[in-house]
């Protein structure tokens, strides 16, 4: 059941989804918001998804300028992202702030600011790392979960399964309180998966206060999630 709760630690593929947002220049200070007794539900930022689509008009299938055969739909006021750190490719709103190839602990990620301010924000990171073993998405995602269970502990809520990438790929959404690591309390969605030989996570942390308002995009740029090759 989907909103099975469970403990897990923060792991490394948690924690650092939310520690790579420390980069980037603060723009704005807002009252956070204090966290809700839910967590996010993708259900309901795909539902904000397709309001937010539809509000900004048609989708148009794009291939990319490099004419690499990489198509990715592009709704009204995205551009076409292709990753230069990981092998993949996003529609992002024009106006998200981009820093590639941030770098934590040996591990490196793409961040993405939606809002960045010194008492709340909103960003998507999107991690990956090279495997070793032949293990599918979910055998990936029990794995992690599994390896969170040494320190600290939170409550969290499966998500529905899903495809990312045309490939099997599993989530979770859990809330963290002020100090951990953040100033400010927030909430997060994570969604797990393998391919290309690579175990990838793409996540979404916001403030309270930004929280309901991104997720939508959130959903998005796991509908438009495409693997390129293009990396090694």
């Amino acid at each position: 059941m989907f909103s099975k709760k469970g403990r897990l630690l923060v792991a490394i593929w948690l924690g650092l989804s939310l520690a790579l947002v420390a980069c980037g220049d603060e723009v704005a200070e807002e009252a956070p918001g204090s966290l809700p007794t839910t967590r996010l539900s993708l259900t309901e930022c795909s539902k904000a998804a397709a309001a937010i689509t539809a509000k900004a008009g048609q989708v148009a299938p794009t291939v990319n300028p490099a004419d690499s055969g990489i198509k990715v739909d592009l709704p009204a006021g995205t551009r076409l992202f292709i990753s230069n750190t990981f092998p993949y490719a996003v529609a992002l709103p024009m106006e998200w702030e981009v820093k590639e190839g941030q770098t934590q602990n040996n591990i490196k990620g793409d961040l993405f600011i939606l809002r960045k301010g010194t008492t709340s924000g909103a960003y998507v990171t999107i991690i990956s790392e090279k495997l070793s073993s032949g293990e599918d998405s979910k055998a990936f995602f029990d794995a992690k979960v599994k390896e969170a269970v040494a320190t600290q502990k939170i409550e969290y809520d499966l998500q529905p399964d899903r495809q990312t990438g045309g490939v099997s790929s599993y989530g979770l959404s859990y809330n963290l309180g002020a100090g951990q690591p953040f100033a400010y309390p927030v909430q997060a969605m994570q969604y797990l998966l393998v391919a290309q030989g690579r175990g990838w996570s793409i996540n979404f942390t916001a403030s309270p206060n930004y929280a309901a308002q991104y997720c939508g995009y959130f959903a998005r740029v796991l509908n438009s999630f495409t693997f390129t090759g293009l990396v090694k």
